[in-house]
């Protein structure tokens, strides 16, 4: 290809790319393991977690701690494979959500009386005024995963309710601003080249999302305890899960990712997702991350008591200009250490920044079969980044191996 060809074509990606950027954003699965140490992730992907950051992660299930497939790496805890049933899953704003729930604690007595019930009630409208349109985001979420050497696959849903409260002119309202559904499949595959100091690997996603906007619940709804809301709300919901059989709404998307192992402590990573999906009527932002790992031979062991600790930085999805966001946004970086105790349990710890908030978590497995996770992240809720701090705290109880 001579210059004058090649030219063209390279401002027309260009183009896409930016073009790209100005699009939705796409299903991805949270990883309560990833967000916990600032989800730096992309260069450690060394479990099932690769499905869903880099496919060229699935490279590294058995083989590191495994002698015999790369002696440089053997002296760190082994992976044979993953399969896993992720049980129940919740992410929720605790401390918006109990100020909420105190409201309505509070004021149980009026909105339970309907209209009267309300203009009775002298503070109800002051002290709903600290939640005026203000929502508060929900998530549920749950899957099936399996991952072993070079091949691996996941099915996964992840739920979001945004409810909030109106004051209103004449009465009060109750809504929801967002309701939105992603049910995902992923395959994906790997393999190393350059005798094993590169892995490439490839995945394939097929995605549905459902959403509802700004859905409106009048005053006269909460009488008789609120039956009625819950009855609009979940038959709205099953109106929306009815759709997940209407295949033609159904995005496909490629996933393509690459570590590079510098030395037997230090590896590079990075990957594209969700690449070529159109979901809703609306092109996706390819989401391009780069990034670096640090297991240090010193603070890492294998055996029965095998502890491994990791060190990541992270350039997160770098064609996304949503929210004006200021270069530091993009940086995440997060440590953990993992801790085997013989074959009873495991216990890892996290910590870290993404996007300038902090993050922590930990998880727990239990004789290899049941899995406790916990974690705590930040989203940006305001119009730019560092505006406002929409902080979650999530939990995921899975079994398996």
């Amino acid at each position: 290809m001579n210059k004058k060809t090649s030219l063209p074509l390279l401002v027309g990606a260009l183009s896409l790319l930016a073009a790209g950027a100005q699009a939705a954003s796409g299903p991805q699965q949270r990883s309560l393991r990833a967000l916990s140490m600032g989800n730096a992730f992309v260069a450690l992907v060394d479990d099932k977690d690769a499905l869903y950051y880099n496919p060229a992660g699935l490279d590294l299930i058995n083989t590191l701690g495994n002698a015999s497939a790369r002696p440089g790496l053997a002296a760190y805890p082994r992976n044979r494979l993953n399969a896993r049933v992720n049980l129940i899953g919740s992410a929720v704003p605790i401390g918006e959500a109990n100020d909420f729930y105190g409201f309505f604690k509070d004021h149980k007595k009026g909105l339970k009386g309907g209209l009267d019930g309300m203009r009775s009630d002298s503070t109800l409208f002051d002290d709903m005024a600290q939640f005026d349109r203000k929502p508060i985001e929900l998530g549920f979420f749950n899957g099936l995963e399996f991952a072993m050497h070079d091949y691996g696959a996941a099915v996964w849903s992840d739920s979001r309710v945004a409810p909030y409260a109106d004051v209103g002119v004449l009465l009060p309202q109750g809504g929801i601003k967002t309701i939105e559904l992603d049910a995902v499949f992923q395959a994906a595959a790997a393999h190393p080249f350059l005798n094993n100091r590169l892995s490439v690997g490839a995945g394939y996603r097929l995605a549905n999302r459902q959403t509802v906007h700004d859905y409106q619940i009048a005053a006269s709804s909460f009488t008789d305890g609120g039956d009625e809301v819950r009855d609009e709300v979940l038959d709205t919901l099953s109106e929306k899960l009815a759709g997940l059989s209407d295949f033609s709404s159904w995005g496909h998307a490629v996933d393509v990712g690459a570590l590079w192992q510098q030395t037997t402590w230090l590896r590079f990573g990075a990957s594209l997702q969700n690449f070529g999906m159109y979901l809703n009527h609306e092109f996706v932002t390819p989401e391009f991350t780069a990034g670096a790992v640090v297991t240090p031979p010193l603070l890492s062991t294998g055996g029965m008591f095998a502890r491994k600790v990791n060190v990541a930085l992270d350039l997160e999805d770098l064609f996304n200009d949503e929210r004006n966001y200021k270069p530091l946004s993009k940086v995440n970086v997060g440590a953990e250490v993992e801790q085997d105790l013989w074959w009873v349990a495991s216990l890892r710890l996290g910590a870290g920044f993404k996007g300038g908030y902090w993050t922590a978590g930990t998880g727990l497995s239990l004789f290899s079969a049941v899995h406790i996770e916990a974690a705590t992240w930040a989203e940006e809720g305001g119009y730019y980044t560092g505006q406002v701090e929409n902080r979650f705290y999530a939990f995921r109880v899975g079994v398996g191996l």
